[in-house]
């Protein structure tokens, strides 16, 4: 191995053990998410970045909204009984919240409001702060999650993000629906549709009194990680500005990212988003498509197709993703360009214990971005 390859991984392998030693489980809102935003602002400082930081008040657990789409499930279901035609309105409202939810506008988070926080870093391009200031061709904004990925086991899926869930509550509330429009046409029958569809909904409000995990192996430490080494090796831009943004609360409330859009009013044309996700293990991916409208910018799909290309040591794949993630697709909902990168298993690979973080994994994550970035400075 190259002794300028062995003397990376030896920084990120450091970086690692002192993020995991400091801050420990990042869940949303707790203390160890607090830990994490200093040392990413210490980092970022020590990197040359101006470092700024804003409070956040949001939603501390996710899939809190699923508790009372299962309340007003039941409840349309016990209506029809006896008011039929408003027990129909009431699950229709219900099918289309759920509906947009399924299919990439979801409903916002509910439930109690605690504080977290974003850490924002700038890096001006080169002559920026002249006596002629030069404006930059491009705005780069690097994201990373400050909390802990969540995962969701047993009953408490149904609350989750995946396919499975998304398409479990849809039945649910669809099979409501019909059984109150049976209800209508045909009296002594409907519950045989209206019935397990107030089941699922059942299930569903115990699904959202049950909190998620913290996934075994955090591979949000690896993508802060490789947003702070990213920054480290990302200077003298005279094109670039470069941006690098923790997100608070990720994976629970979608305001940390969607707060900076009117805090930092970036100009939709020029500024493109990399978002750093899960980079725990397996293959690192940039992602195609995100769920079924989340389809990454085709500049940075072609800058990052450029970059594996250039670079053999990167080996990233395309692919596409089944469930949008946290921090691009709120972007991509208000028009912003975005790429998600994060690591997944083979398909078909076992999901096995909790490992230690792979740091030439962090390493390849890093040498992308950076690729990326330099091959959008050289094209100017």
């Amino acid at each position: 191995m190259d002794t300028a390859i062995r003397d990376d991984t030896r920084e990120l392998e450091t970086l690692i053990s002192q993020l995991v030693d400091q801050a420990g489980t990042r869940l949303a809102t707790s203390p160890g998410e607090a830990t994490a935003a200093a040392f990413v602002n210490g980092r970022l400082r020590r990197a040359g970045m101006r470092v700024s930081t804003y409070e956040l008040r949001v939603a501390a657990r996710p899939g809190g909204v699923y508790l009372l789409c299962g309340a007003l499930s039941l409840l349309a279901f016990a209506l029809t009984v006896s008011l039929p035609l408003p027990s129909l309105l009431l699950a229709l409202n219900l099918l289309a919240w759920i509906g947009l939810d399924s299919f990439g506008w979801p409903i916002p988070p509910v439930g109690r409001r605690r504080a977290s926080q974003n850490i924002v870093g700038t890096r001006a391009i080169v002559g920026a702060a002249g006596l002629e200031p030069v404006a930059p061709r491009w705005r780069v904004v690097l994201l990373a999650p400050l909390d802990t990925p969540q995962t969701w086991r047993g009953l408490a899926t149904l609350a989750g993000p995946t396919r499975g869930a998304r398409l479990a509550r849809l039945a649910a509330v669809a099979l409501v629906t019909i059984g109150a429009s049976a209800a209508l046409l045909v009296p002594g029958l409907w519950w045989l549709v209206g019935l397990p569809g107030a089941t699922l909904g059942l299930l569903m409000l115990i699904a959202a009194l049950l909190p998620p995990r913290p996934t075994p192996t955090d591979g949000g430490v690896a993508a802060l990680t490789t947003m702070i080494v990213a920054t480290q090796r990302l200077e003298q831009l005279q094109r670039v500005e470069l941006w690098a943004v923790a997100v608070g609360a990720s994976s629970t409330d979608p305001r940390g990212v969607i707060t900076l859009l009117p805090r930092y009013p970036f100009d939709p044309a020029h500024t493109l988003f990399i978002a750093l996700e899960d980079l725990a293990r397996g293959q690192v991916i940039y992602a195609t498509r995100e769920g079924v409208v989340g389809t990454a910018d085709k500049l940075l799909l072609r800058l990052a197709a450029a970059a594996d290309a250039a670079d053999p040591l990167i080996d990233a794949e395309p692919r596409p993703l089944a469930v949008p993630g946290h921090l691009a697709a709120p972007l991509r909902r208000h028009g912003y360009r975005a790429l998600t990168i994060l690591a997944r298993p083979a398909p078909g690979a076992p999901s096995g214990p909790a490992t230690p973080l792979d740091s030439q994994l962090v390493e390849r994550a890093t040498r992308l971005v950076v690729s990326i970035v330099r091959h959008l400075e050289a094209e100017g």
